[in-house]
Formats: C-alpha cells, sequence, structure tokens
C-alpha cells in the first residue's frame, strides 16, 4: 500500500517530485544477430498513432526493409553527426515532432567512434609510428566508453518513444556450448548500457514446425540479457510489432 504523501519543510526544500503512475515513452535496447528483422520490427512503429511519425537515424546503412514505409531516414557516419541531429531535437523538445526516435545501430556507432577516437590519438602522439590504430589501449577504450553512456543517456530521455539497435554477441565455453547473448558493444558497455534502458529485448528466429518465428525475449536468463522494467510484457513475445509492444505495457498499466 503507498504511503501517504504528507507535507514536509524538507521536501519543499528539496523540491521533490513524485514518480509518475503512468509510462509516457517506452525506451527499448532491441538486440539480435544481422538479417534476424530489427529494423523492419522498429519501422513498424509508424503503424500506431501513439508512436508515429517516426525518425530512423540510420548508421548501418540498412534502411531497405523499410523502404515502403512513411518514415523519415536521417544518414549519420559519425559520432558528431548523430550529436548534430540530438542537439536538434534537443532544442525542439517542446515541440516535439516526432513520436518515436530509432538509432540503428548503437554497435555500428561505436565502432565509428573508436575509429575516430584512435585516428585523433594518433595525430596527437609525440610519435605517431608507435600508435596502432587497430589497437586501442584502455585510455581508448575509456573515451569511446564515455562517449556510448552520453549518446545512450541521451536519446533515452528524449520526450519520445525510442528505440536503439544493437547487434548480438554470443560467447562460447570451453565445450563450445553456447554461454551467453549479449548486446554487442565493446567492455563494461555490456553491463552498463542495458542498465539504462527500460526495456531490453534480444530478437531472434527459431522453427516452429516448418515455421520461422521471430521472437523477442525479455526474460533475463542464465545465457540472455533481457528485461522489462513496465512487467508487462512476459516472458517473449512472438512475431512482435512495436504497436503491440507499446499497446501491451499501456494497458498494463491500467
Amino acid at each position: 500500500m503507498a504511503t501517504a504523501v504528507v507535507d514536509h519543510p524538507l521536501r519543499e526544500a528539496l523540491k521533490v517530485e513524485r514518480v509518475s503512475p503512468t509510462i509516457d515513452f517506452l525506451n527499448i535496447l532491441l538486440y539480435g544477430d544481422p538479417g534476424v528483422g530489427k529494423t523492419y520490427l522498429c519501422g513498424t512503429a509508424e503503424d500506431h498513432e501513439k508512436t508515429s511519425p517516426v525518425l530512423l537515424i540510420d548508421i548501418e546503412g540498412g534502411t531497405k526493409t523499410i523502404r515502403n514505409r512513411n518514415i523519415d531516414v536521417l544518414s549519420a557516419r559519425s559520432l558528431n553527426d548523430v550529436q548534430k541531429i540530438y542537439n536538434t531535437l534537443v532544442k525542439a523538445e517542446k515541440d516535439m515532432y516526432y513520436q518515436t526516435v530509432i538509432l540503428d545501430s548503437l554497435t555500428e556507432l561505436q565502432k565509428l567512434d573508436m575509429r575516430f577516437v584512435m585516428k585523433q590519438a594518433k595525430d596527437k602522439a609525440k610519435d605517431p609510428d608507435k600508435v596502432d590504430i587497430d589497437v586501442p589501449s584502455q585510455r581508448e577504450w575509456g573515451i569511446t566508453l564515455n562517449h556510448t553512456r552520453a549518446i545512450v543517456r541521451g536519446f533515452r530521455d528524449l520526450p519520445c518513444n525510442t528505440i536503439i539497435t544493437c547487434l548480438a554477441h554470443a560467447t562460447m565455453d570451453d565445450n563450445g556450448n553456447l554461454a551467453g547473448v549479449f548486446p554487442s558493444v565493446p567492455g563494461k558497455a555490456k553491463a552498463e548500457v542495458p542498465g539504462f534502458m527500460d526495456i531490453v529485448g534480444y530478437y531472434s528466429v527459431r522453427m516452429q514446425g516448418t515455421e520461422k518465428v521471430r521472437r523477442l525475449q525479455f526474460a533475463k536468463t542464465a545465457k540472455v540479457i533481457a528485461k522489462d522494467r513496465t512487467d508487462t510484457l512476459g516472458d517473449y513475445i512472438d512475431d512482435p510489432t512495436f504497436p503491440q509492444i507499446f499497446d501491451i505495457v499501456h494497458k498494463g498499466e491500467n
């Protein structure tokens, strides 16, 4: 049972706010293998009046599956490109046109950022010949991790639905068996990035008889990173759409 709110000088001095009982927007980390249909799933956001219009920030160059949709696409080939788009969205915060913004994908963005970070390291080095741009040091990993944190937090906090995609990274045990599946971002980001998002879904294809079924898993297991802070989506949804996810979450509030 919720505790009754009472007036108190400390609450007034701190200017505290109560947690909203409703979920205005969804923020989702969607990860899976190449070709599983992540971009297509994101594109279904067009099909709901509360998740459309849609802006897709294309980092991978893989928009063919949504070519027949009425979705605005911006190409970004560097962290700087993404930052400029983000800054423009923030400036329009009070009059946000888009109801869903998609960043596709964080895996590719981090790789582009690492190339830029390593180029800077080489350009600024006293002895550039000693810097191998393909072998980042702990310093460069730390820089790109901070960049990744800032981007994810920034887009997550926009006043709209946010979907961030990632490739999946599978690890194997000594016997060649699957040990775990994670979002494909390096180092500490594997644990930190999912922590920033309310919903983390692992998207995969499986066979049911002779039929292919695309499954979006929200239940964390010993081998799969996933979660649902809204506690409405269950363990998984087969052949999901974004409007379906949106409606389940908002009906679950009632």
